[in-house]
């Protein structure tokens, strides 16, 4: 026996519109907060519908339909764009996730409520940064203007998604590890540098206790190359996110090769 649902058509077309929206809520960054009650993101999906819906073609029309695809797949659709930006966010938590263990201080990790689990603090203050930025750029801004241009590219109609979509953004993963590296870069050698240093003088002072001696000057070296390089990172951060846009924009033609 299959469970059908007889909607309007304006009925039809809010559901499924929100269900992208939601997909949307649910990965992009500010929108996913943990921190952010599940009541107000609910409000903040429905608004959204709501604005973006009478832009639309009306879909169904009074027929009885089967949901659950279309729903899957407009949600689906909206993690993508989502996870676009979230994804290249990640990997200013990455390069402070990498500095912190090059540091030696990796277990010193706090609870962080905004993503239900223990981060570095390091990784939170680059995250803060970024999301900092993120926010002057009008990044949630756009985040809503390319969620309301994909309903263009690929309209609630629409029944398959193709496959480079997906790819695309699992592809993002390599590009975000690789800005996280660089971000790291400068720290991450300081590092090195510290412990190539007090491994020769330990060789060349064997009285010398270089366990001891080690972690204060590495952590002091460090924290000095990373206090220099913080106007470096507001200057990054612009086209990092800028890059997120470019591949946001890269999607949506994506989306719009749909079968």
């Amino acid at each position: 026996m299959t469970l059908t649902l007889a909607l309007s058509a304006e009925s039809e077309t809010f559901v499924l519109t929100a269900a992208r929206v939601a997909g949307v809520v649910v990965t992009a960054p500010m929108f996913s907060a943990a921190t952010i009650p599940a009541l107000v993101r609910v409000a903040v999906v429905a608004v959204l519908a709501v604005a973006i819906m009478p832009g639309l073609p009306l879909v169904g029309g009074g027929l009885v339909v089967l949901l659950g695809a279309g729903l899957l797949l407009q949600f689906l659709i909206g993690l993508l764009l989502g996870s676009v930006v979230t994804v290249v966010m990640s990997a200013f938590s990455v390069a402070g996730q990498a500095i912190t263990y090059q540091l030696g201080v990796g277990l010193a990790a706090f609870a962080n409520p905004a993503v239900v689990g223990a981060s570095s603090v390091l990784a939170e203050w680059f995250t803060l940064l970024a999301l900092l930025v993120y926010v002057i750029l009008r990044g949630p801004e756009l985040v809503v203007v390319a969620l309301a241009e994909s309903f263009k590219a690929m309209p609630l109609s629409a029944t398959a998604l193709t496959p480079a979509a997906p790819l695309f953004v699992v592809g993002l993963f390599r590009s975000a590890l690789e800005v996280a590296l660089l971000i790291a870069a400068p720290m991450m050698v300081a590092g090195l540098v510290s412990d190539l240093t007090i491994g020769i003088v330990s060789r060349a002072f064997p009285q010398i206790n270089a366990f001891f001696m080690s972690l204060p000057v590495k952590f002091g070296l460090v924290l000095l190359v990373l206090l220099a390089a913080t106007p470096l990172f507001y200057a990054i951060v612009p086209n990092v996110l800028t890059r997120a846009y470019t591949d946001l924009s890269h999607l949506l033609v994506l989306l719009e090769r749909h079968p």
